[in-house]
């Protein structure tokens, strides 16, 4: 954190406005790289490999299927990975830094084995009859992979390697469009092998870094799974992953508003392109709530909490303890402005944005309302950051469960009641879970000095 903090400083020290710029700059670059060069680098395979495949529904089902590569395996990884890196946490704390690789070892095997045994069967049985045995198993092959890449990512991210993190995956995905156009003469199985062997590279980089960075004389444990005290944060990574794909896996497979391109693999005409733009903005909203937290939030927490633990005067404590609440409004706040802006900013210029990108403006409606609800969650992602930083796992798990629940049951509603209530699920469920988040933070803020020297 003190790397990431001391340049962002470093940058702002200048006072200008081509330092802010810098400085948001390479905030979305570390926050938002690996995100956007995932999905440029898919976008880019699905517009060069047209003149290259002999039947452009390969792209689709090539499109579908990574998609679900990629929520299936984000939903399940979600039961461990959040509980993992609070446990590494801790350890580090301790001093007990021989434990980060057998444990982080432990979790990466638990995780891609409950990929492999799911997943495997799932694309034998229902995949593999309308693909082939190869593209099945290259299909569990890479949830499975990618199911060992969440995990080291989030550890990565947790020990502030930004940098290397979007290092592998600019490399990665780099080599992915070029494995693309050598694998694409076998069709769908090689557009699949070349994803998921460039998955692969994440996964050995990640793990290589890691080994490297972190010597332990065992390498294999299982400790993590002894603690009992953040049990709760494996339903919060489920639910909070879950939240996000609910509505776009109920309008996959509902038969009102889903199309079948490869077996049980479906896609849905109607909601899947505007929630796609919609996710492409919020970028601007990720990077203002990375910069604030590393550069101004997490020094505020740190005074706090160090006056606390080293006896400083009461006087001092409540100062800092000021300070802290007023940085963790100021986050919420700046990040909601930041996104507000940029979003009302692509509301006006989407007309000439549709036409230029040939998209049917059948979608307007559905993408403004859709635009609203991501601009929100960012909001909600950033109440949900503060809430473990403050270590108020109750709060952080009924927050998601709200979330993953209101979502599927109004997204679901929102299909039977008619098309033009499509969307107003995921922002009602966004809005309900925002403001549920809100209280509850708002309400430890308040006794924050309360809630501090209940736990010393």
């Amino acid at each position: 954190m003190a790397g990431i903090a001391f340049e962002l400083k470093k940058i702002l020290r200048k006072k200008s406005l081509s330092s802010i710029f810098t400085a948001f700059g390479y905030s979305f670059a570390l926050s938002s790289g690996p995100y956007f060069i995932t999905i440029i680098s898919l976008i880019l395979i699905s517009f060069l490999m047209q003149s290259f495949v002999e039947k452009r529904e390969i792209l689709t089902q090539f499109q579908v299927s990574v998609t679900h590569i990629i929520a299936f395996s984000l939903i399940l990884s979600g039961l461990i990975n959040l509980y993992l890196i609070r446990f590494l946490a801790d350890i580090l704390f301790m001093k007990k830094v021989e434990a980060v690789v057998p444990n982080m070892m432990g979790a990466v095997l638990i995780n891609m084995s409950l990929g492999f045994f799911l997943s495997f069967p799932f694309s034998m049985i229902f995949i593999a009859p309308h693909a082939s045995y190869s593209f099945a198993f290259l299909f569990s092959f890479a949830i499975t992979t990618l199911m060992g890449v969440w995990t080291l990512n989030i550890i990565l991210t947790g020990f502030k390697s930004y940098k290397y993190i979007l290092f592998s995956y600019a490399l990665s995905y780099a080599l992915f469009i070029v494995f693309s156009f050598i694998f694409v003469r076998f069709g769908l199985s090689g557009l699949i092998f070349a994803f998921a062997l460039s998955n692969f590279l994440i996964f050995s980089l990640f793990l290589s870094y890691l080994l490297k960075n972190h010597y332990s004389s065992n390498l294999l444990s299982f400790d993590f799974l002894k603690e009992k005290r953040y049990r709760s944060l494996m339903l919060t990574g489920f639910f909070y992953n879950f939240g996000l794909w609910a509505d776009k896996l109920i309008f996959w497979y509902h038969p009102y508003t889903s199309t079948s391109v490869l077996g049980p693999l479906s896609y849905s005409v109607v909601y899947d392109i505007p929630i796609f733009l919609a996710y492409l903005s919020i970028a601007p909203g990720i990077s203002t709530m990375f910069l604030k937290i590393e550069w101004e939030f997490a020094e505020y927490y740190e005074r706090y909490y160090d006056a606390v633990r080293g006896g400083s005067t009461l006087d001092k404590i409540y100062l800092y303890g000021d300070e802290l609440i007023r940085s963790a409004r100021s986050v919420l706040l700046d990040t909601f402005r930041v996104q507000l802006i940029f979003s009302i900013f692509i509301v006006i210029i989407q007309e000439p944005v549709f036409n230029l990108f040939r998209i049917p403006k059948i979608y307007t409606p559905l993408f403004d309302i859709l635009l609203f609800g991501t601009t929100m969650q960012v909001v909600l992602l950033c109440i949900l950051s503060l809430m473990f930083y403050f270590n108020k796992l109750n709060y952080a798990l009924i927050t998601t469960f709200i979330f993953a629940t209101s979502n599927f049951l109004l997204s679901l509603m929102s299909i039977y009641i008619g098309p033009f209530f499509y969307g107003y699920g995921f922002v009602v469920s966004v809005f309900l879970s925002l403001i549920i988040g809100i209280i509850l933070l708002r309400r430890f803020l308040h006794d924050i000095h309360y809630y501090t020297f209940m736990h010393i």
